[in-house]
């Protein structure tokens, strides 16, 4: 696999992870929400600095916590792009209308992306929790104003920008 193909595939997951809001709302998730878990929607953009650099924004509706959730990537417009749930034994991911089946979603990410995405302090990032990831920066001194920046300095050269509906 090509290093264009993982970083097309990294930046689909990326946006995967969390879905953005727009003129036309995007679908909503059917699963009902409970005490421990959370919903966020807004939009993110990443960009991968290979050569060339590979950029993808989308709006993402995201439900859940890293044990198990649902995303939902759409396009401006409301189409959907993405739609990925997971649980503690399986995650799938559905796009371009294909659907594939891993068995955890750091396996999908890594997979997508050929790369350890931090999944789990992603979702500790979203409460507000500075929680460590492995080569990974997280700015959360926005977060109040709905707004998280996460980079990757080292081999992946990464960002991650989040803006979330207030």
């Amino acid at each position: 696999m090509t290093l264009c193909v993982r970083w097309q595939r990294a930046l689909w997951l990326l946006c995967a992870l969390l879905w953005l809001t727009g003129c036309a709302a995007p679908p909503q998730l059917q699963k009902p929400l409970t005490d421990h878990e959370t919903h966020w929607q807004g939009r993110l953009s990443v960009k991968v600095f290979s050569k060339p650099v590979q950029a993808f924004s989308a709006h993402f509706e995201l439900q859940g916590r890293a044990a198990q959730g649902e995303l939902v990537l759409s396009s401006p417009l409301g189409t959907t792009l993405a739609h990925m749930q997971w649980t503690p034994d399986s995650a799938t991911l559905v796009a371009n209308g294909q659907q594939q089946q891993f068995a955890s979603l750091q396996e999908l990410a890594r997979a997508t992306t050929g790369a350890d995405l931090p999944v789990s302090s992603l979702f500790a990032w979203l409460r507000g929790q500075a929680e460590e990831a492995a080569g990974w920066q997280a700015d959360l001194s926005e977060l109040p104003d709905g707004r998280i920046v996460a980079r990757h300095p080292e081999e992946m050269q990464a960002e991650l920008k989040i803006i979330l509906d207030r």
